[in-house]
């Protein structure tokens, strides 16, 4: 076997300078430039409205900040206290406060603000993490918008997911995994203006001029003589009766501009309905466009 040997799951994987053997003799041509980040497992990217700088985050308490033309990584950030909520654009900075050592990127929810000045992650233990983004290019943490506790049978915090940002930037709008929610919240303090139920388990969110499109991975919520199964912390989620998982997967759009809180429209999707992109042409369109989901 070459040299530099690793080991995974017990079987040995060659690296050669231009390819990987794996234990099955199968030979590996990555394309492009081949970035390690060992125990991250990252999760969601966002690139910076200039490109000049690309983010990521996974299974670690930090924003890695990359080169996006050489891969290199510029910056490991650590994750902003969750008791350092405020109102300001002050950084919190490791002399002032330890940063959080347990937050991690959850499902997704990464995303630049439409300046580039701002960056917010959605944090798996119940909170918006703010980020800033200097002249130069260095990425400051700077607070935490902490959510309402979902309150579930067996989970208090939140688990928000996807994130948009409303044309302007003064509303962050944040799926609400477990408390099958979407929320609207004031980008400079945090506070949570409005909120719409949704589907179960929610994942991302895209706007659209007025609308809100929310992809739910369990589908609709059950009904009076539904079949159901337990999904997640203590949720109920329709099943079908054969392979007894669940049925279907939805999304919900939301009308934002409606002062009243009708029954939003459901649309069924494919199983476990999760990212969406939206067309460039969505926004100056005068026809309604619906976003590519997956």
């Amino acid at each position: 076997m070459p040299e530099g040997r690793q080991y995974w799951r017990g079987e040995t994987v060659a690296r050669l300078p231009d390819r990987i053997a794996t234990p099955v003799n199968q030979l590996l041509t990555p394309v492009g430039i081949q970035v390690e980040l060992p125990g991250l497992r990252p999760q969601a990217l966002a690139l910076s409205p200039d490109g000049k700088i690309l983010v990521t985050a996974g299974e670690t308490a930090e924003l890695l900040v990359l080169a996006p033309d050489t891969g290199h990584i510029l910056q490991r950030v650590p994750m902003t206290p969750e008791r350092g909520s405020s109102s300001t654009n002050s950084p919190i900075t490791p002399q002032i406060q330890k940063p959080d050592k347990g937050g991690q990127l959850s499902f997704t929810g990464l995303i630049f603000s439409r300046d580039g000045r701002k960056i917010y992650l959605a944090n798996v233990d119940g909170s918006i993490k703010v980020f800033g983004v200097e002249k130069d290019g260095e990425v400051i943490g700077l607070r935490s918008f902490p959510l309402p506790p979902a309150n579930a049978p067996h989970r208090k915090a939140e688990i928000p997911a996807g994130l948009a940002l409303s044309r302007d930037g003064k509303r962050l709008y944040v799926a609400l995994n477990l408390s099958n929610r979407l929320g609207e919240l004031d980008t400079e303090t945090g506070q949570m203006l409005r909120s719409w139920d949704v589907g179960v388990a929610p994942y991302d969110v895209v706007l659209v001029k007025n609308k809100a499109y929310v992809s739910n991975w369990g589908g609709r919520r059950p009904e009076t003589g539904d079949l159901t199964g337990p999904a997640g912390r203590g949720m109920r989620v329709r099943v079908d009766p054969i392979r007894h998982i669940a049925s279907e997967g939805t999304i919900t759009v939301i009308d934002l501009n409606e002062r009243s809180f009708s029954a939003p429209r459901t649309l069924t999707a494919g199983l476990h309905s999760s990212a969406m992109a939206l067309a460039p042409t969505a926004v100056t369109s005068s026809s309604p466009m619906r976003p590519a989901i997956r």
